[in-house]
C-alpha cells in the first residue's frame, strides 16, 4: 500500500460514493469526495489527488467529459483514473480506456479487487512521474554538456549541483561532468589571469617608458624654441596623423556623430591639449625629474574629484594614500618656498600641476559621460585631430609657427620622437585598458613617473636630490593605497558528495 496517497472519490449516487468512501478509508489513505463532474475538475486544478475513482453516468458533466477534459491538464495535474461504473457495455468500457483511464471496476466491487487495482495504479503513476522527473534531468544534463561545448561559460551557471547531489547514475554522471568542467573552467581562468597579469605589467612599463620619455624630450629639445603653442601643434598634428593611421589600418569603429557627441569631444579635446602646451611652456624652467613626478599627481586628483562626487568610496586605507601623497608634494615643493635660494620659482611648480589636473579631468569626464559609443583607439584619433586643429587656429592668430627645415634637425628629430612616443603610449594605454581593465591600467602612474625620472637622469643628466627622492617614494607609497584593486574572478569549488 502507498502511505499518504489521496484518493478522489467522483460519483453522484450519494450511497455508491459512500461505499467507496468507506472502502478506500479501510484501505487506511485519505479520501476526498465529490458528487458532480464539474465540481472534480475544478478540484483536479489543485494538486494534491494521487487517483480518482470516477463514476460515468452523472449530471452535467459526465465521467467522459472528465476524462477528455483531464487530457489537457498538465501531466503533473493529471492523476490516474479508475472507471467505477455499473455500465457493462464493452464499447462504453472501451471509449472511457482511449480517454485514459487506466483501469474499470463495476460498482459491484470486490474490496480485495478493489485494493489491488488502486494500488497496481499507484505504483504505475509512481513509476510515471519518477521517469518523467529522470527524463527532465537528462535533458537539464544534457543542455549542460551542450553549453560547455560550445562556450567558456562558469560551470555554476548551469544550474546542476542539485543533480549533483543525488544518488544513482544520474548523479555520479553530474558530479563526473560538474566536477570536470569546473577543473577545466579554474583551470583556464587562473591562466588567463596570469597572462593578462603578465602582459598588463609589460604594457605599463611600455607605457611608462614612452608617457616618461615625453618631458625628458621637451625639456631636451622642444622647449628652447620658446613657442609652446607651435610645438604643441607640431606634436599633437603629427600625433593625430600617427594615431589616426592605425585607427583606419585596425578597422576601429568611429563614434555616432550627434550634438552631445560633438560638445563632449571638444571639451575633452581641450583637455588633451591644454597639458601639452602647458608641459613645452614649464619645461624651458622646471627640471624633467620634478615634471615627472608631479604629474604623477593624477592618480590622486582622480580618486579626489571621484569622490567628491560620489564615483569612489573613501575608506581609511586610500585616504592614508591621500595623506602619503600630500606629505609627498609637500617634501618637494618645501624647498622651493625660498624663493631667494631655489633654483625654480614656486609657481612654476604650481602651474606644472595644472598638467596632471587636466589628465584627471579627462579621465573623470572620460568615466561620465555614455555618449561614446566608439572603439578607444578611434576616440584618441579624434581628440589628437580636434586638439591638432585648435592648436593650428591659435597658433596662427597668436605666436606664428616656428620654421621647420627641409631636412630634418635636432628640432624636427625631438617633434617626430615626442610624436611617437606620446601616440605609442595612448595606443598601448587604449589596448591595455580593453585588455586589463580601467583600474589595472590606472596603475600606469608608477611606471610614468619612475619612467620620467630615469629619462631625465640619461637624457638631462639630471641628478635626483635627496628631497625628490624622499618625495617620490612617499607619493609611490600613497599611490599604492588610493589605487583601486582589480577585481579578480574566484576559482569555484566542486560539489558536494551525496549523502550515502
Amino acid at each position: 500500500m502507498t502511505v499518504g496517497s489521496r484518493i478522489l472519490v467522483v460519483d453522484d449516487d450519494a450511497l455508491a460514493r459512500r461505499k467507496l468512501v468507506l472502502a478506500v478509508k479501510a484501505l487506511e489513505l485519505a479520501v476526498e469526495d465529490l458528487d458532480g463532474g464539474d465540481a472534480a475538475l475544478e478540484r483536479l486544478r489543485q494538486p494534491g489527488i494521487d487517483l480518482v475513482l470516477l463514476d460515468i453516468e452523472m449530471p452535467g458533466a459526465n465521467g467522459y467529459d472528465v476524462l477528455g477534459a483531464l487530457l489537457a491538464y498538465p501531466e503533473d495535474r493529471r492523476p490516474p483514473v479508475i472507471v467505477v461504473s455499473s455500465l457493462d457495455d464493452p464499447e462504453e468500457i472501451a471509449r472511457a480506456i482511449e480517454l485514459g483511464a487506466v483501469d474499470f471496476l463495476p460498482k459491484s466491487f470486490n474490496a480485495v479487487i478493489l485494493r489491488a487495482r488502486i494500488n497496481a495504479s499507484l505504483r504505475e503513476a509512481q513509476r510515471q512521474e519518477h521517469d518523467r522527473r529522470t527524463l527532465q534531468q537528462i535533458k537539464r544534463l544534457t543542455a549542460a554538456a551542450e553549453a560547455l561545448d560550445g562556450d567558456e561559460r562558469n560551470p555554476r551557471e548551469l544550474a546542476i549541483d542539485d543533480l549533483a547531489e543525488q544518488e544513482g547514475a544520474l548523479g555520479v554522471l553530474s558530479r563526473v561532468l560538474l566536477n570536470k568542467s569546473i577543473m577545466v573552467y579554474n583551470r583556464r581562468l587562473s591562466q588567463a589571469h596570469q597572462i593578462r597579469t603578465l602582459s598588463g605589467i609589460l604594457l605599463l612599463l611600455f607605457i611608462g617608458a614612452a608617457f616618461g620619455l615625453k618631458p625628458a624630450i621637451a625639456k631636451l629639445s622642444l622647449a628652447e624654441v620658446q613657442n609652446p603653442l607651435s610645438v604643441a601643434c607640431y606634436t599633437m598634428g603629427l600625433s593625430a596623423v600617427i594615431t589616426t593611421l592605425y585607427a583606419v589600418a585596425s578597422k576601429a569603429r568611429p563614434p555616432k556623430v550627434s550634438w552631445r557627441s560633438v560638445g563632449f569631444f571638444t571639451v575633452l579635446a581641450f583637455l588633451t591639449f591644454l597639458p601639452q602646451v602647458l608641459l613645452f611652456w614649464v619645461a624651458e624652467t622646471v627640471p624633467g625629474v620634478l615634471i615627472a613626478i608631479l604629474v604623477s599627481l593624477e592618480s590622486f586628483l582622480v580618486f579626489f574629484i571621484a569622490a567628491a562626487i560620489g564615483l569612489e568610496s573613501l575608506s581609511l586605507r586610500r585616504f592614508v594614500g591621500l595623506l602619503f601623497g600630500v606629505s609627498g608634494v609637500g617634501v618637494l615643493l618645501l624647498p622651493f618656498f625660498d624663493v631667494e635660494n631655489s633654483t625654480v620659482h614656486i609657481l612654476w611648480l604650481f602651474v606644472t600641476m595644472l598638467i596632471p589636473a587636466c589628465f584627471a579631468s579627462e579621465t573623470i569626464m572620460m568615466s561620465l559621460s555614455k555618449a561614446i559609443d566608439a572603439d578607444l583607439i578611434a576616440v584618441v584619433a579624434l581628440i589628437f585631430g580636434l586638439s591638432a586643429l585648435v592648436l593650428f587656429a591659435a597658433t596662427a592668430l597668436k605666436s606664428g609657427f616656428v620654421p621647420l627645415s627641409i631636412v630634418p634637425g635636432k628640432f624636427e628629430f625631438s617633434v617626430i620622437v615626442f610624436s611617437l612616443a606620446d601616440s605609442v603610449a595612448m595606443i598601448a594605454l587604449a589596448k591595455l585598458i580593453d585588455y586589463a581593465g580601467p583600474v589595472f591600467s590606472g596603475q600606469k602612474a608608477y611606471t610614468v613617473s619612475i619612467g620620467g625620472v630615469l629619462w631625465s637622469m640619461l637624457l638631462l643628466n639630471e641628478v635626483v636630490s635627496p628631497t625628490s627622492f624622499a618625495a617620490l617614494l612617499l607619493i609611490l607609497v600613497g599611490l599604492y593605497f588610493v589605487a583601486k584593486k582589480a577585481a579578480v574572478e574566484r576559482l569555484i569549488s566542486r560539489p558536494a558528495q551525496a549523502s550515502v
